[in-house]
Parts: C-alpha cells; structure tokens; sequence
C-alpha cells in the first residue's frame, strides 16, 4: 500500500465517504500521477482575472508532482506576483535562476539545471522576473528564451502564467502549453467566464487540452456552482476554502486539510495523460548525446504547425473524465 493510500485510510469516514470506493479512486490518481511520459509535458495555469488563487494553485500542483514522480519537474512563474507559484512552493526566500549558458546549450539533463534552485519537494524554480522590477506579467517571449532550450529535459514543465486577456496574449500561453489549465473562483459568474474561454483555446491549431480549476477562495461553500459548460471533454476540479492557505507565509501541503490535498491530487491526475503509453525498457537516457531527435524532441515532421514554426515538442493527452464526487 503506498503513502497515499495510507493517508486517505486515516482520514475521517464522514469525510471521504465509502472508504473502499475512495481508496480506489486515490489509488488511481496516485497511479496517473506517477506515471512515467514517453516526452515532455507542458502545463499552464492561467486566470482571466486575479485573486482566483492561480498561483496557489499551480505551486501546490507542482510541487505535488515533484515529490510524487521521479523525473525532473520545472516550475516557471511568469506571473511575476508578489506570491507566485515558486514562492507558494517553497522555493527559498530571495532565490533566483543564476544565469548559465549552460542551460541555454544545454545537451544534458544536468546542463538543464545549472544554476536553477530546488524547493523542498524537489521542483525546480526558474523565475522570469528574478528581481520583480516590474507587476506586470511576463512576456511570453522571455518564456521561449528560457524554456524552450532546456525543456525536453524535463518531465513536466509547469508555468504559472498570471493573469491574461484572453484578447491580447492568451494565444501566447496556448502555443507554450500541451495542457492548458483554467483557474477561476468557485462562484457562478466566475465559473462560466472561464468555460466560455474554452471554445476558443479548443480552436487553437494545437487543439490543447482545457483542465477549469475552480478555486474557493473565499468559503463560499454552496455558492460554487454544480456544472459548469457543456464540453464533456474539460474536467472540472473543485479545490475547498482551506484557511491555512491565507496566510502570509508559504504553507506546506501537510498543513493542509485532507480535502484540499485531495483535490490537489485530482487535479493534478487531471492534467495528465489518462493512459501515456509506458516509457520503453532499454530507451536512451534523456541526457544521452546526439544529433538525431529523440522521443522527446521530435523531427520537424511530427511536429505540430505551431511546433514546427517554434519547435516547441509536446505529447497527445486523451480527455479525462470530470470528477463526479465534486459535483456532489
């Protein structure tokens, strides 16, 4: 029985309800969750409005899937928040990405690392805005400079993109995802503002995949909606008011209630592959030199349109399907 299995036993009947059926249901996630990529994923978590605890969201996601997984995870905050993601994370107080030409050449897993600090969990951090000159959000171009060269090192790239109109560079955020996640408050207006950006994220020639996180981030309990959209497709995740998370200072997971990491451990297993074919015994390290492409980092010719004009390489994710236990 692995860690989370144990930890969802502990936790209260009244809570979890039929102790079986949940067991079952975490075990799944757990097993989604570690589950190895045959390449490179990358997930962005994006609000068309602030205060939807995009930040929070995406740092405890990450870090999440840092300890859970054993390859190497990336978090990037292009947020350039007071509290973005990394800080939200763990990552150390006044740490930033050193600059390395390494990375920027990088032919090595531990070229792709040089200089990056590492949260507690095991994420590395890279900032795009390391001395917080400016509150506004990063350039996506910043983002291709800095990512695009070492990403395929990494199992999981995972950006916190801020705050974004969807009129002016919300195309940005798609072209630089595989997975594109929507985080919005758990109130009916927020909640049907962000299932009307999905249409148009859907149309992008990437055709990404459309994750709604739906944050309660000010106890509105039964006030959350009950569905949100008509798109089978887009998982809905609900993440529960959890007063630890409002203080001033970063909060470890295990000071979280049961819930909230629950709903943590959905969401992540619902930003990625439902069924990611296994990586192949024998394959060759992702460190391994060479010129030719590599699984994760495919030939111009399996590319994507926008991939082959931005050689962003990135994996096919079936839908998965929503969480009914939410809905409740």
């Amino acid at each position: 029985m692995s860690a989370f299995d144990a930890f969802v036993r502990s936790a209260p009947l009244a809570l979890l309800g039929s102790v079986s059926a949940r067991v079952h249901e975490v075990t799944t996630v757990d097993e989604i969750v570690r589950r190895p990529l045959p390449v490179s994923r990358r997930i962005g978590f994006v609000q068309a409005r602030g205060g939807a605890g995009a930040s929070s969201t995406a740092g405890y996601v990450a870090a999440l899937l840092a300890r859970r997984r054993p390859g190497l995870v990336l978090g990037v905050d292009a947020s350039r928040g007071p509290r973005g993601m990394l800080w939200q994370a763990g990552a150390p107080v006044g740490s930033s990405a050193a600059p390395s030409s390494r990375r920027r050449t990088a032919r090595r897993s531990v070229d792709a690392v040089d200089g990056l600090p590492r949260t507690p969990s095991g994420l590395y951090a890279l900032s795009l805005d390391p001395r917080g000159e400016s509150r506004a959000v990063a350039a996506a171009a910043g983002w291709f400079d800095e990512v695009t060269p070492i990403s395929r090192f990494f199992d999981l790239v995972v950006t916190d993109w801020g705050v974004r109109d969807w009129r002016a560079d919300l195309t940005d955020v798609v072209s630089a995802s595989r997975t594109v996640c929507i985080v919005a408050r758990a109130d009916r207006h927020a909640a049907e503002e962000a299932a009307a950006l999905v249409p148009a994220i859907k149309d992008h020639p990437d055709r990404p995949d459309v994750v709604i996180a739906l944050v309660d981030v000010g106890d509105a309990g039964r006030a959350a909606p009950v569905t949100v959209g008509d798109d089978p497709t887009v998982p809905v995740v609900r993440v529960p008011y959890d007063a630890a998370r409002s203080g001033g200072r970063p909060v470890s997971s295990a000071a979280l209630g049961t819930r909230t990491r629950i709903a943590y451990a959905r969401l992540a297993a619902a930003l990625l592959p439902l069924d990611a074919p296994s990586v192949p015994r024998g394959a060759p390290p992702v460190d391994a030199p060479g010129p030719a492409p590599s699984a994760a980092d495919p030939g111009p010719s399996e590319r994507r349109p926008s991939e082959r004009r931005q050689a962003r390489g990135r994996d096919a994710r079936p839908a998965v399907t929503d969480d009914q236990e939410a809905r409740r």
